[in-house]
């Protein structure tokens, strides 16, 4: 890809990780509203609470971006088998992406706790699978040769 491809790729990632990280900040309450035994922030700590959900919303962004134009770099790295690539590719969309949606479903079921322990199974448990690819990619791509070193 020339410079002036990768440029414009880069500026559509991070016109795209803004768009898509916006409409998920003013999304989320309204797809999920807040439950009503959810408890809520003294106003001391609420800008906090606020930012956090603005950076998880961007990273969200982020993860939409990346999965729409983050394939053919991750495919060219080559960890080894190809369904490595699709799992490790599959991971860095989750392991980004998920935490909008993670704290959303948290706010918006509040204090049920049978609905609270699906969300913390589904998504914790989905977070070590993307932790274990991510080992395996890194331990297959430790033991690939490396370009122009005889060892």
């Amino acid at each position: 890809m020339s410079s002036g491809g990768a440029m414009r790729k880069k500026w559509q990632m991070s016109l795209s990780t803004l768009v898509v990280g916006a409409a998920a900040f003013f999304a989320g309450p309204v797809l999920w509203p807040m439950a009503h035994n959810a408890p809520m922030p003294p106003p001391s700590l609420l800008p906090g609470y606020v930012a956090v959900s603005a950076v998880e919303a961007l990273a969200f962004g982020f993860a939409v971006s990346f999965a729409a134009f983050g394939w053919p770099a991750t495919r060219a790295v080559r960890f080894g088998a190809p369904w490595l690539n699709r799992m490790l590719f599959a991971s860095l969309v989750w392991l980004t992406g998920n935490w909008w949606i993670h704290d959303s479903l948290h706010m918006h079921i509040g204090l049920d706790m049978n609905r609270l322990l699906y969300i913390e199974a589904s998504f914790h448990i989905t977070l070590l699978a993307c932790g274990l690819a991510l080992a395996l990619g890194v331990m297959q791509r430790a033991r690939a040769p490396v370009a122009g070193n005889p060892n």
